[in-house]
């Protein structure tokens, strides 16, 4: 009962991770195994890691081939797994949780190919599980970190873009208010736009910021600023009065007429006049 209860369990919990999608796209695997091989190769001519260069002596290997041959290794593998196996079902599944599996088939397979290539061009070294893991061991400790800088890197890149891309569309849905000399006064989005009330020549706008009940008062008409707004946001209650309609949270009749409360400004009552009566009732009918 235990497992048959925790497989669909899983399986729900897997299905609701997010795809793996960093190295979906073709430069960004150019580039991870680019930086991947550059890397490593630097890793080991600089640094000279775990005494590489006392594991050849006498052999007359130099070191810069070598090197390049474990590097080349390493690109050979990756090539595979990021562009022949890429498009195996399995692999359009993987989650980020479950890419991890994916990475450590990759150091395995570059620790099995640079085993056979080493045992293969030296004398001293012969093709044995503990070789194999010796190499493991070794490749484990150099490739995780350009891997996963790089997979790091695509990642900010990709918040970036979306990041811009919302403060686009954010920019493209808000609101420029502008005074009768066409001076931009203020950005707001429609959502945050409560009403906007004539006083004289000018007009006092009512909206949010956070939860705080902000007044901008504008040296413009009522008509003016009417053109511009969004009919299906903002409809004219009276001569003096222009409400977002889906920010009215009441729609009542007094002995005084029809009036509207709107979200978020509670002392002010909002009058409807009898030539903006019918279009109210519509927006307020029911549907059907």
């Amino acid at each position: 009962m235990k497992s048959s209860t925790t497989l669909p369990l899983l399986s729900r919990y897997a299905l609701r991770q997010p795809r793996f999608t960093l190295l979906d796209s073709l430069y960004n695997r150019i580039a991870l195994i680019a930086f991947c091989s550059v890397f490593s190769f630097l890793f080991m001519y600089i640094f000279l890691p775990f005494n590489i260069n006392k594991w050849y002596e006498g052999q007359q290997l130099p070191l810069i081939p070598l090197f390049l041959i474990f590097t080349g290794c390493g690109v050979v593998v990756l090539y595979i797994t990021q562009f022949l196996l890429a498009k195996l079902p399995i692999r359009q599944k993987l989650t980020n949780a479950t890419y991890l599996c994916w990475f450590i088939g990759e150091v395995i397979l570059i620790s099995l190919l640079v085993t056979i290539v080493n045992v293969s061009i030296t004398d001293t070294f012969f093709f044995t599980w503990t070789e194999f893991i010796n190499t493991l061991h070794y490749t484990g400790l150099i490739l995780p970190l350009p891997y996963f800088i790089a997979l790091l890197w695509f990642y900010s890149k990709e918040q970036v873009i979306r990041l811009r891309s919302l403060e686009k569309n954010k920019e493209e849905n808000c609101l420029q208010i502008r005074d009768e000399h066409d001076k931009l006064i203020l950005t707001v989005h429609p959502a945050r736009l409560l009403m906007l009330k004539a006083e004289d020549n000018y007009v006092q706008l009512y909206y949010l910021a956070g939860h705080t009940l902000c007044k901008e008062l504008v040296r413009t008409t009522l008509k003016k600023l009417e053109e511009r707004l969004p009919t299906e946001n903002f409809v004219r209650a009276h001569r003096s009065y222009l409400v977002n309609i889906h920010k009215v949270v009441l729609f009542r009749k007094s002995t005084k007429g029809y009036h509207l409360q709107l979200e978020g400004i509670t002392e002010i009552s909002v009058p409807v006049s009898a030539s903006c009566l019918p279009t109210i009732q519509q927006r307020f009918a029911p549907e059907g």
